[in-house]
């Protein structure tokens, strides 16, 4: 019989160990009711249950990434539209990366090129881009025209912007990276500087941190930069903290 091996031995066995095989999300997990097929055209339309499934599916999305894992099998077969009447070069890029990453295809409307030249109304483009897409991401220069577009599109509507109203999927971004390099939005003091009055991403981000319990500061360089009353009064009516600060 052999020495019984002591504590500071190294015992090796010839069992070969099978590789860890990652597993692929299936578009179940991810899956929910209250968001598909529904319109995204200001974030008042989120509650805290679909935000922190946004945020947690975007959370798990970003590791499987990290790790140079794929998620090109989630969308395959599916086009995204992009409808762009104003200049973009960030929501627009960004949109088509993350549509591509998850093996999905992008149609893009110029309006210069369009049959929009001809006299085509934004109705009727709406209606044909949407026979052609499974949904449309659409930026236009006036407030509003989203709330139009999504009420003759058969098909889900992203806000990619309109005008100085709102920009949903900016704020979204911004609260992922508190969220994501503060481990969380809860008890935070955020401060909001610049044009306020006309920037629509910071309409969206007031709006959307009311879902959590913090505190928000306005500093607008002149009066007229000031955060615009309608903002300040939904955030009022929320109970949410909010000061204006002076320079």
């Amino acid at each position: 019989m052999g020495d019984i091996p002591s504590a500071k031995d190294v015992v090796v066995t010839a069992t070969p160990v099978s590789p860890v095989v990652p597993k692929k999300i299936k578009i179940q997990e991810i899956y929910n009711k209250e968001l598909s097929g529904h319109h995204l055209v200001s974030v008042t339309s989120l509650d805290k249950a679909r935000l922190n499934h946004v945020m947690n599916t975007a959370h798990n999305f970003h590791l499987i990434l990290e790790r140079n894992e794929s998620l090109s099998h989630l969308c395959v077969g599916k086009v995204l539209a992009l409808m762009f009447y104003e200049n973009s070069t960030r929501t627009s890029c960004s949109f088509t990366a993350a549509m591509q990453k998850l093996g999905g295809s992008v149609l893009t409307f110029n309006e210069t090129t369009s049959s929009v030249s001809k006299g085509e109304t934004l109705e009727d483009t709406v209606r044909m881009m949407s026979s052609y897409a499974d949904c449309l991401v659409v930026r236009h220069p006036k407030v509003g025209a989203i709330d139009v577009i999504s009420g003759v599109s058969s098909k889900p509507v992203i806000n990619a912007g309109d005008g100085t109203g709102e920009h949903p999927t900016q704020a979204l971004l911004d609260v992922f990276t508190i969220r994501e390099e503060f481990g969380t939005v809860n008890n935070l003091t955020i401060t909001m500087v610049g044009d306020l009055a006309n920037g629509r991403t910071v309409h969206s981000l007031a709006k959307l941190l009311c879902l959590y319990n913090v505190k928000l500061r306005y500093v607008a360089h002149t009066d007229a930069m000031k955060m615009p009353k309608a903002i300040v009064d939904y955030v009022a009516s929320k109970g949410i903290y909010q000061e204006e600060m002076h320079r």
